[in-house]
Order: structure tokens, then C-alpha cells, then sequence
């Protein structure tokens, strides 16, 4: 195994542990409410930035010692991810002492989505789209073309973290959710359907974002924890799970079905009838897989350890009524109508377009 080959590995592990380290930070922030700078999950992120840019400065040091091809900035040579990835450090620490300051002047109720936390949220996705670009050219060996599949579904397991509050199961029968689904997950799964060297590249990178989350749903339970802070209106004795992932396999195994496994389809060229076909299966089996499931998701069968659902898991801090906990809640305004229908197909249809200009332009990079 070769230098390079190191650090991208420790490029892929300090990935991995982004998605965690915020799962754990929700978990944390549910149950305990109290968030200190050296916090567990906070540390954790630390640790897996600082993990993701030891790689890059690796394969930064050893492209420009061997004058490898890369990317050049000034006596400097790295690949284009290895870049990406220190850029995306930078500006995680760049977001850190913003928030710092920004809570200093606004106090903790800014919002969730406030400037610094969304150049945090940049700086994730850069990071994790970084190490994915690095295994792209290193799948020559089955090994690293499961790597490249697994990067691709941390970066699934990522845009999960980002949209998690608009996906819990009581909100999964509305327009918004299935939009806002339909508009990001294909971009991924097609690109790694595209350029993956697996036959079932997409479908192995939705089954590693669904083990590192059930992971995170089976696991921080199991840790001591309580409310530090009020009002109380969900007592809690062990950290809160979050939400059971979205059963994005099933519509990846239809992905791959369409782009990779029917002889010739993979040599078609990037035309709207492959995003048609793309998108819209993707949209169909996704809307029909998670309709069904957030139902069961709410019934006491699945109030258990496994699927923590049954509508009894939430923060401490929001009341809720107790006839609520187990219903959907969409607005009118929000139903899924046949119109909005439309809607999530077609942002299916441009997602998958997305996608296949992705995968297009990384078949195209060699460093």
C-alpha cells in the first residue's frame, strides 16, 4: 500500500466521522441541552476534520515531493480532492470562531441556520466531497472502488444530517419532505452509479449511509444522559435517537438496475430520456418506499430498540401533544397533491440530470 493510499484511507475515516460527530451533537443537544466547545460530539468533529485534513496535507507533501500529477498552486501539487478537502478545513475553522462570535453578539438563539452554521455545513460537504474525488482515481482495485462507493454514501449520510429536521416520520407524507428528497439524494446516487467501477456502486453507497445511521440509532441510546437546562417537557434518562434513515437503498438498487446493470445501458449517452428514466423511478419507489414505512414508523410495533419509532423519541424541549406524537402533520398547503406530485418528479428528473453531468466530469479526472 502506497502513501497515497494511506492518507486516502485516513481521508475516508475522518469522513465518516463527520456525519457521526453531528448525529451524536443532536443527540447530545436533545437530551442534555447544554453544549460546551470541548463537548463529546464536538470533539469528535474536531477530531475527524483534523483526520480528513492530515490525509490531504499527506498527499498534498507527497505529490509535490514526487511531482506527481495534480492540481498545482504555486511549488504546490496535490489532487483536485486533497484541495478541496483543506479548503474545506479552512473554512470550518473559519465557521468556528465566526460562531463563537456570532453567539457572543446574538446569543444561542439565533436560529438554525445562521451564517455560521451554514459555512460550517459548506465546509462538511466540502470535506466529504474531497475525499470522495480522492478515491475516484484509485478504483482500479475492488477495494478501492468500494471506497469510492462508501465516500459517496457518507456524502448521502451527510445531506441526511442536513436535512434531518424536516425528516422525522411524522413529516414524511408531506410535499416538502418528498421534494426536498427528491432534489438531493439522486444527484449522489447517480453520479455514483455513473462513475462507480461496481456493478452496484450506488446501491452500496445507500447501504453504507443506512449502517453508519442505524449504527447511531442503536448506539448513543445506550448512553447515560439527562436534561441540564428547561423547560422539561420530555424527561430523558439516555441520549435520544435520532430518527430511523430513510430506506434510500431501494430506489439506489433501481438506479443501478438502469445505468450499470442492463448490458449497454451504461454506454448510452447523457440525453434527457436516461435523467427521465433515472428520475423518475427514483422519485416513484423513494415516495411509495417512505409512505408506507413512516406509517409503520409511527405505530407501536415499531416503539422498540431497532426502529426507535412510535412516535415517543423527542427532545426535551418540545411539547408536544400527545395525540401529535403519532400522526402526520402537514399543513394543507402542504399535501401531497397531484400537482406537488409533479413537482417531486420533475425535481427528481433535474436531480438525476445532476447527477449524470456529475459522474460525466469525474470519469474525467485522473488526479
Amino acid at each position: 500500500m502506497t502513501i497515497g493510499d494511506r492518507a486516502a484511507w485516513l481521508m475516508l475515516l475522518g469522513a465518516a466521522g463527520i456525519p457521526a460527530a453531528l448525529v451524536w451533537d443532536f443527540s447530545w443537544e436533545s437530551t442534555i441541552g447544554v453544549e460546551r466547545f470541548f463537548a463529546p460530539p464536538h470533539s469528535a468533529t474536531y477530531l475527524a476534520i483534523a483526520l480528513a485534513t492530515s490525509g490531504a496535507l499527506v498527499l498534498l507533501s507527497d505529490a509535490t515531493r514526487t511531482r506527481a500529477a495534480g492540481v498545482r498552486l504555486g511549488p504546490w501539487r496535490a489532487p483536485l480532492g486533497a484541495w478541496l478537502v483543506l479548503w474545506g478545513a479552512l473554512a470550518f475553522v473559519t465557521s468556528v470562531l465566526f460562531d463563537r462570535w456570532w453567539q457572543s453578539g446574538y446569543g444561542l438563539a439565533a436560529g438554525i441556520w445562521h451564517p455560521p452554521q451554514i459555512l460550517k455545513a459548506i465546509a462538511f460537504f466540502a470535506v466529504t466531497l474531497g475525499v470522495w474525488l480522492c478515491w475516484l482515481p484509485r478504483q482500479a482495485r475492488t477495494s478501492g472502488a468500494l471506497a469510492f462507493a462508501v465516500s459517496g454514501g457518507i456524502v448521502l449520510a451527510l445531506i441526511s444530517v442536513v436535512t434531518l429536521p424536516a425528516s422525522f416520520a411524522n413529516l414524511q407524507h408531506s410535499a416538502f419532505f418528498f421534494q426536498l428528497g427528491c432534489a438531493t439524494y439522486p444527484v449522489v446516487l447517480v453520479a455514483l452509479a455513473t462513475a462507480g467501477r461496481l456493478r452496484f456502486a450506488a446501491s452500496t453507497g445507500a447501504l453504507a449511509a443506512l449502517l453508519l445511521q442505524l449504527a447511531l440509532v442503536w448506539i448513543l441510546p445506550l448512553v447515560p444522559g439527562a436534561p441540564e437546562v428547561g423547560p422539561i417537557y420530555n424527561p430523558r434518562d439516555h441520549l435520544l435517537p435520532p430518527p430511523f434513515p430513510l430506506l434510500l437503498v431501494l430506489p439506489a438498487l433501481a438506479l443501478d438496475a438502469l445505468l450499470r446493470v442492463f448490458p449497454g445501458r451504461g454506454e448510452r449517452s447523457l440525453g434527457l430520456p436516461r435523467a427521465l428514466e433515472a428520475g423518475l423511478s427514483f422519485s416513484a419507489i423513494f415516495v411509495l418506499a417512505q409512505w408506507v414505512f413512516a406509517g409503520f414508523l409511527l405505530t407501536a410495533s415499531a416503539d422498540g430498540w431497532f426502529f426507535a419509532g412510535g412516535g415517543r423519541h423527542w427532545p426535551f424541549f418540545l411539547r408536544i401533544d400527545p395525540s401529535a406524537r403519532a400522526a402526520f402533520w402537514h399543513a394543507p398547503a402542504d399535501e401531497l397533491t397531484l400537482a406537488r406530485a409533479a413537482l417531486v418528479a420533475l425535481l427528481g428528473v433535474l436531480a438525476a440530470s445532476a447527477g449524470l453531468l456529475l459522474g460525466a466530469g469525474m470519469k474525467r479526472v485522473r488526479r
